[in-house]
């Protein structure tokens, strides 16, 4: 699995990927395949702009590290945006909830 670290120059690449229009968002799922394309939860662009791998947890971690593979992400934050996602906040207000709650580590 690779591992990336949430610098200001990756916080601000996802930012702005939330914010283009570019993904579809989706639900229950990082990434699914739709009849038009593809569906991202916020994590799932996440995972797009970086080529992160996910295992069956359905998480961006490390089970083996029990560690978050998103260095300055943690698990808590990521159920957050998870849930954000999926209970049908924008891309738009989760991108301004990442910029104002969470630190990038460089």
């Amino acid at each position: 699995m690779n591992n990336i670290k949430l610098t200001k120059k990756v916080k601000k690449q996802w930012l702005e990927a939330l914010r283009s229009g570019k993904y579809k968002q989706g639900k229950d799922s990082l990434i699914k395949e739709t009849n038009d394309g593809f569906s991202y939860c916020c994590l799932g662009v996440l995972q797009a702009i970086t080529g992160l791998e996910v295992d069956n947890s359905g998480l961006l971690t490390d089970k083996k590290a029990a560690n978050t593979c998103v260095k300055g992400l943690s698990l808590m934050e990521q159920g957050k945006l998870a849930t954000f996602n999926d209970d049908d906040k924008s891309f738009d207000w989760i991108a301004n909830w990442i910029d104002k709650n969470i630190t990038p580590l460089i």
